[in-house]
Order: structure tokens, then C-alpha cells, then sequence
């Protein structure tokens, strides 16, 4: 059986290394693996048409399809309330960053109104 390998250095070079002969009949078998070089190209995603739609999307694994996904952050925070419970330190740093003495207010634009 022969083995094709392909070297990192030549895209446009492949060696056949010959296995010993089996005997009268024997085969060979010829796999080759291109290395995945963009999201598009994986198989188990389910990405659809990767265009400006999808920026700020974030890659999610999907268990029911088997398949990573896109998603937008908002679709993860609402899973992750499903149950109605927050682990405390995510609160308690929620906490910390909504104090309204580290939030400056002197460049607040409140809209006009008519």
C-alpha cells in the first residue's frame, strides 16, 4: 500500500512513498487532507454565507445540530439566564463596573427634544 505525503514547504509537490508489496493486486490508497485555512472551509460549521451580516456574530457549538454556529452576544447572555440564576461573582463584577462613581458623566449627549 503506498502512503502520499505532502510536504508543508511545496504546495505543488507530492511523494509517494511505496509500502512493500503485498502481493498480485494489491491497491493503493490515495488520501488528501488540503489544511482548513478559513471558517468556510470547516465541516462541521454551519455558517452560511460569511458576509458583513455577520459581523460582530460570535462562534457557538450547537449540540442539537452538532455544528458551531453564529450568534450574537445577546442570544448568549439570554441562555445563560435560562434558569434564572447568575453566578454570584458575574453579579458582583456587574456590581463593581455599573458604580456610578467610575462612570463619567461630563460628555453625555441626551438627545434634543421637540
Amino acid at each position: 500500500m503506498a502512503k502520499v505525503v505532502k510536504k508543508a514547504q511545496s504546495a505543488s509537490k507530492v511523494v509517494l512513498k511505496r509500502a512493500p508489496a503485498s502481493g498480485a493486486g494489491s491497491s493503493r490508497k490515495v488520501d488528501s487532507q488540503r489544511p482548513i485555512t478559513t471558517l468556510e472551509q470547516m465541516g462541521d460549521a454551519n455558517f452560511g454565507t460569511l458576509d458583513s451580516s455577520k459581523d460582530n456574530l460570535i462562534v457557538s457549538y450547537d449540540s442539537n445540530t452538532d455544528k458551531f454556529i453564529l450568534v450574537s452576544a445577546d442570544q448568549i447572555l439570554s441562555t445563560s439566564v435560562d434558569d434564572q440564576d447568575l453566578p454570584d461573582d458575574f453579579i458582583t463584577q456587574v456590581e463593581n463596573e455599573l458604580d456610578l462613581g467610575n462612570i463619567q458623566l461630563d460628555n453625555l449627549d441626551g438627545g434634543s427634544f421637540t
